[in-house]
């Protein structure tokens, strides 16, 4: 008779436990549906796009750059992609040119975005080259970064 009860007791521990288990993966299910998948209907950049239709740039901006390089002969073809607050400015050179001469070339595209949007939007610029001459020097990588007017390369 004895052994039934302490059986019992066991029972009534074990079952305590299992409920406790079990309310312990409802929360957390809770939880992680909550994080995942119900703040996965909002934008990729969350909150970090605050702001950007203050800051809009113009519909034909790479019309505007590419018109910047259409009379350098050395400039093969450009390429602007704006993605979130980074404007990525590609410039692909058909003969060989000194990366200082390059680095000054490319910056002059900053004038057509406008020093309102530099203060607002990142600039990345990528410098190629796709010339016959061999020529060790690109790609080049510059970083204009939004809280400064300096482009770091």
């Amino acid at each position: 008779m004895k052994k039934r009860k302490s059986n019992k007791q066991e029972n009534i521990v074990l079952f305590a436990l299992l409920g406790i288990l079990f309310i312990c993966f409802i929360v957390i299910g809770i939880l992680f549906f909550k994080n995942f998948y119900l703040g996965a209907s909002s934008s990729k950049y969350g909150d970090r796009l605050d702001g950007i239709d203050k800051h809009t740039l113009s519909n034909t901006l790479s019309d505007d750059i590419a018109s910047i390089y259409k009379d350098e002969s050395s400039v093969n073809k450009t390429v602007i992609d704006i993605e979130g607050k980074i404007i990525y400015i590609i410039i692909d050179f058909k003969e060989s040119i000194k990366v200082s001469n390059a680095q000054t070339l490319a910056i002059k595209s900053l004038d057509k975005i406008g020093e309102d949007n530099l203060k607002y939007y990142e600039v990345q610029f990528i410098l190629t080259y796709s010339g016959s001459e061999e020529n060790n020097n690109f790609p080049v990588f510059g970083s204009k970064n939004a809280n400064s007017l300096k482009v770091v390369w």
